[in-house]
């Protein structure tokens, strides 16, 4: 008798939780999971965090067998996305201010070049305007090892960063696969990382409004569209 299903065999659980750097959890990241073991079937399966940003595969890969969980998130792009992000990374290129820390850094790079440049502020305008649906190289989010060192905080882009994590020849259950989220375009940390999270009250603060420049004419009489995230 073969178990060719691998329906007989022991298996483990791998969990883990998608947070934010302010330790809030991500919910509805879409967490893949892919396994594989010598003697039985591929594993592949797919859930949404919850409102915690937890997941969790119960009894999914054969002891013995590898993994790998990689989390999407790609709906809302313009989730937290606001004109003071733009000025903030404005002032980071120009070195008048700099982004304090590598995940910030990783949500400043708009177009997903490992640089921050002016580029990524004409791509995240061109969100804010409507002319983009969604950012055309990049995802709404993106999400690191939470495990993982940068070996150079000041610059994440200088080595590969893992998006996903792998483990060979599982011998008990994984419960920490934790990840860390970053919301491409959101350096000042305002993007709402779930339901639980409130509104803040904005009736006191200052409305930022972009516009598209144009040159006028004396005279002239035409139409200016204010927007505002």
């Amino acid at each position: 008798v073969q178990d060719n299903m691998g329906n007989c065999v022991q298996k483990a659980t791998v969990a883990g939780e998608l947070k934010t750097e302010a330790s809030q959890g991500v919910e509805e990241g879409n967490v893949q999971l892919s396994g594989s073991h010598p003697a039985f079937p591929p594993v592949s399966q797919y859930q949404m965090s919850n409102q915690l940003g937890a997941y969790q595969f119960s009894n999914a890969i054969p002891l013995a067998g590898n993994y790998t969980v990689a989390p999407v998130k790609e709906d809302n792009p313009l989730n937290g996305v606001t004109t003071l992000d733009l000025a903030l990374i404005s002032k980071h290129v120009l070195g008048v201010e700099t982004l304090n820390g590598p995940y910030k850094m990783i949500a400043a790079d708009a177009n997903k070049s490992g640089t921050i440049t002016t580029f990524d502020v004409v791509e995240l305008r061109k969100l804010i305007l409507g002319i983009y649906d969604e950012l055309p190289n990049n995802k709404s989010w993106r999400f690191v090892d939470r495990a993982y060192t940068f070996p150079n905080p000041s610059n994440p882009f200088a080595s590969a960063f893992p998006e996903s994590k792998t483990v060979a020849n599982m011998l008990a259950s994984q419960m920490g696969e934790n990840f860390v989220g970053v919301k491409i375009g959101d350096v000042n940390g305002t993007a709402a990382a779930n339901n639980l999270m409130q509104v803040d009250d904005r009736t006191t603060g200052t409305v930022l409004f972009d516009i598209e420049e144009r040159a006028v004419k004396a005279g002239e009489t035409f139409e200016v569209k204010f927007r505002s995230a």
